[in-house]
C-alpha cells in the first residue's frame, strides 16, 4: 500500500523541467519518494528481523563494495573527471535545494530500498520467496523510472543499469541472507553520485 501511494505521489505532474522547479516543490517531489524507503528503515529498526540486524560473515563487505564499484563502472560515469571537476563543469551548475535533495535522496534511500526490495525475498516464506524477490527486483526498477522531466534515466545503458543493480543486490542478499551485503554496494553505487551534485551545487537558489 505504502509503494502505492509513493507511485502515486511521485507520478503527480510536478512542474517540468526540473531546473526551473523551485526549491520548496523540489523537495515535496523528493520527500514523496522517500516515503517508502524512510518509513521501511525506520520500521527494520524498530522491528529488528533477524535479517536487518544479523551480519554475515565480514568477507561479504568488502565483496559488496566491489560489486558496488562494478555497478559504477557499468553505470558510465566519467570518474577521473568525477574527481577532478570536469564533469561537474561540464553540465553545470544546479540550484542548491535541488542539489542537497538529491544527496540527501542518495543518502538515505539505501537502507529503506534494501529492507523493501531484498528483505521481501528474506522475510517471505520459503516457497514464495523465489517469486516475491524477483517481482521486488522488477518493482525496484520500475521505482527508478517512475519520476518525471529530465533525469537521465530513459537511456538503454541507465536501464541496464538498474536492471544490472535489481539482480546483483538480490543475489548477494540470496547467497549472504542478509540485506547487509547489499546495503553497502548500494551505498557505494550512490557515492559517486552525491560526491556529483555536491560539486554541481550553488545558492543563487533557482536555475541561471
Amino acid at each position: 500500500m505504502a509503494v502505492g501511494v509513493e507511485t502515486v505521489l511521485v507520478g503527480l505532474p510536478w512542474r517540468v523541467p526540473r531546473r526551473r522547479r523551485s526549491g520548496p516543490s523540489f523537495w515535496a517531489e523528493t520527500s514523496a519518494g522517500m516515503l517508502v524507503p524512510v518509513g521501511a528503515a525506520v520500521l527494520a529498526v524498530v522491528s529488528g528481523p533477524s535479517w536487518f540486524g544479523d551480519a554475515p560473515a565480514w568477507w561479504w563487505y568488502p565483496l559488496g563494495a566491489t560489486a558496488g564499484m562494478v555497478l559504477v563502472l557499468l553505470g558510465g560515469m566519467n570518474l577521473r573527471a568525477l574527481v577532478s571537476g570536469d564533469l561537474a563543469f561540464l553540465y553545470g551548475p544546479t540550484p542548491r535545494p535541488q542539489a542537497l535533495a538529491r544527496v540527501t535522496t542518495s543518502l538515505l534511500s539505501p537502507t529503506g530500498e534494501e529492507v523493501v526490495f531484498r528483505g521481501a525475498y528474506l522475510a517471505a516464506p520459503a516457497v514464495a520467496a523465489g517469486p516475491l524477490g524477483l517481482l521486488a527486483a522488477a518493482a525496484f526498477v520500475a521505482r527508478h523510472h517512475i519520476a518525471p522531466g529530465a533525469n537521465r534515466r530513459g537511456s538503454a545503458r541507465a536501464t541496464v543499469t538498474e536492471v544490472s543493480a535489481a539482480a546483483v543486490l538480490l543475489g548477494l542478499t540470496v547467497a549472504s541472507g542478509s540485506i547487509l551485503p547489499a546495503l553497502v554496494a548500494h551505498v557505494v553505487n550512490n557515492a559517486p553520485s552525491i560526491v556529483f551534485e555536491l560539486q554541481r551545487e550553488h545558492d543563487k537558489g533557482g536555475a541561471p
